[in-house]
């Protein structure tokens, strides 16, 4: 399973209604604002505070010693990312995005972590011999014993290296599994507008997997994923697996076989209609979708009908 926010398979610069969603000038304008340390100072110093500070206290915190200077870049911040009033300086809604970017490191290349062992499996070939590591913006979860690499996803830098290899694995997984919960319901994780899937046979990078692709109207955040991995979070599927719901919860994905790109499989081409097995404790259950992934049919598996030890 390769799960991954990707670049090639995205529209940009124009929504799906072919309109341009910002001026090209107004967004340069915007970024300039930000490019100088003493703005991004003033914007740090202003999110550590929980209450506005006054022009003093802004002038104590900063390295800036010019009062003409502080004045001049805080009048490049003032409406767009400062907010002032009476009772000080604060930041605005995208002032505090701007300083969580910043918290973030998210616009900083060369972040890397070593690949190292977790207290995992992998949900393809049952073996622990699995690895996370860190490169380019994304965490990574590979097998060495199927030599597969499980799931690569946006994740911010500073986190990454923040944490320890076990406490990196809980918050990848729980903020990547509710990143593809939000996509499900149509809401792009990366800029909050509309996201639409299809299941795209033709963007599968291995000859067992059918992927299903959704495309933002908005921001070239384009997302790969298997096609179990956004059923998981439907209510119909979470409440025909209400009593193992728990456990999945606690669970990372790729340890689940059936949100693993080669558990689908095409039945039908015309119309498409994909099928997904799911096995959770002693529950067998079969899902059908069409191209879109609207649940079609869902119906419990026997248990006599599945192989026993023997594979008889």
């Amino acid at each position: 399973m390769i799960l991954s926010s990707t670049t090639d398979m995205v529209r940009q610069g124009s929504n799906s209604n072919g309109d341009t969603p910002c001026d090209e000038t107004e967004r340069g304008d915007t970024f300039s604002r930000l490019a100088n340390t003493t703005r991004l100072e003033i914007l740090q110093t202003l999110a550590s505070s929980e209450t506005p500070l006054s022009y003093s206290e802004v002038f104590q915190e900063v390295s800036v010693a010019d009062r003409g200077k502080l004045n001049y870049h805080l009048r490049q911040l003032v409406a767009e990312y400062v907010h002032k009033s009476d009772e000080g300086y604060e930041l605005t809604q995208s002032g505090k995005r701007a300083a969580n970017l910043l918290a973030t490191s998210s616009l900083r290349d060369g972040a890397k972590r070593s690949f190292q062992r977790i207290d995992s499996q992998c949900g393809v070939c049952g073996s622990d011999s699995v690895e996370l590591g860190y490169r380019d913006g994304e965490a990574i979860v590979r097998c060495l014993n199927c030599d597969r690499q499980l799931t690569n996803f946006d994740f911010p830098p500073a986190a990454a290296t923040a944490y320890s290899i076990e406490e990196f694995k809980d918050a990848f997984a729980q903020r990547t599994w509710t990143y593809f919960d939000l996509a499900d319901e149509g809401i792009c994780p990366f800029c909050a507008h509309s996201i639409t899937f299809e299941i795209r046979p033709s963007a599968a990078t291995d000859s067992d997997s059918v992927p299903a692709v959704g495309t933002c109207s908005e921001c070239p955040a384009g997302i790969r994923a298997p096609v179990g991995l956004l059923l998981s979070t439907r209510p119909r599927i979470q409440s025909a697996l209400s009593d193992s719901q728990e456990k999945i919860s606690r669970i990372p994905f790729w340890e689940l076989e059936w949100c693993t790109f080669g558990s689908s499989e095409i039945q039908r081409t015309d119309p498409l209609v994909v099928e997904l097995e799911i096995e959770m404790d002693d529950l067998y259950l079969s899902v059908e979708v069409d191209s879109d992934l609207t649940i079609k049919r869902l119906h419990p598996v026997p248990t006599s009908s599945q192989p026993n030890e023997s594979g008889s």
